[in-house]
Order: structure tokens, then C-alpha cells, then sequence
């Protein structure tokens, strides 16, 4: 009987301690991921920090910014004024909205028509969007003008501190 109890208990915490990181993740933290493709083909997988996601809209702030890195040295930074579900230009500025892969100088975006951030969430929890970016071509500390299109989806939970 002693072993059947022994048995059960390490069961049971096993199953708490295998279900304690169900509520671990970035709904309940905050944060998020950017996941995108370069041109179509290569993958670019960025994580969104709870503090490098700006959405605290107030009567003096009308901008959001979402900013997504990894360990290879790579960053996204999106700006958007006013956002608003649908439809969004993102802020074209190169300090505002910028490409770096690879620990190169910040790319900058080069076709406004092209480009959009698609929101279809965006409340006091949770903002998703889907994206398409189109920048100029950045390597090491030289740029020229052929083009890197980002398009993929951008999920962030807001910190629970902020909601």
C-alpha cells in the first residue's frame, strides 16, 4: 500500500509541476513574437520583450511601437500613429520603424505603399497583427536600395502591470 501512495504522490507532482507552465507564458507575463519570412523563404523569428511593447494609448500619446529581437542580432521596431483596427501605414521615419538583421545598421523602409501593419486585435490584452514591410537592403555598414520584404504575424500580450 506504501508504494501505491508513494506512486500517486510523485504522480501527482509530476502533473503539477508539468502543468505550472501552462500559466507561465506571454498571456499572463506579457510579451510576444514576431514571426516573419525575408522575401518569402527565410524565417525570422523575433521575441517581444513585456517592456518592448508600447500601447499605453492617453490623450497626449496617439502612437504604438513594438519592438522584437533574437540572439543573432536581428530587430524589428514598428511604429504606428493612431492605430485602428484594419489598415495601418506604419511611421516610415528610420528612428521610429527599422530592420536590423544581423547586427548590420538599421534598415529603413523604402516603398510606403507597399507597407502596412493589419491589426485584427487590439484591447487592454492582447494586440495581433499581420505585417508587411518592405525596406531598403542593409550589410554590416553599407545599405543600397534592393529590397527585403517582411511579412509574417506579430502577436504581444500586454504586461499584466500596464492592463
Amino acid at each position: 500500500m506504501s508504494v501505491r501512495l508513494h506512486t500517486l504522490l510523485v504522480g501527482i507532482f509530476l502533473l503539477t509541476v508539468a502543468c505550472s507552465e501552462v500559466n507561465s507564458g506571454w498571456t499572463v507575463t506579457g510579451g510576444g513574437y514576431m514571426n516573419f519570412k525575408i522575401n518569402g523563404s527565410e524565417d525570422l523569428d523575433l521575441d517581444i520583450d513585456p517592456d518592448d511593447g508600447d500601447v499605453k494609448l492617453k490623450s497626449n500619446k496617439h502612437y504604438v511601437t513594438f519592438l522584437g529581437k533574437n540572439s543573432d542580432g536581428d530587430a524589428l521596431q514598428i511604429m504606428v500613429n493612431k492605430p485602428k483596427l484594419g489598415e495601418n501605414a506604419p511611421v516610415t521615419s528610420s528612428g521610429y520603424t527599422y530592420l536590423v538583421l544581423g547586427n548590420s545598421v538599421p534598415a529603413h523602409i523604402i516603398n510606403t505603399d507597399s507597407s502596412y501593419v493589419k491589426f485584427d486585435q487590439k484591447d487592454s490584452i492582447l494586440w495581433s497583427a499581420d505585417v508587411r514591410l518592405v525596406f531598403n537592403h542593409c550589410y554590416g555598414e553599407e545599405c543600397d536600395n534592393e529590397r527585403v520584404v517582411i511579412t509574417g504575424r506579430m502577436r504581444y500580450w500586454v504586461d499584466p502591470d500596464d492592463r
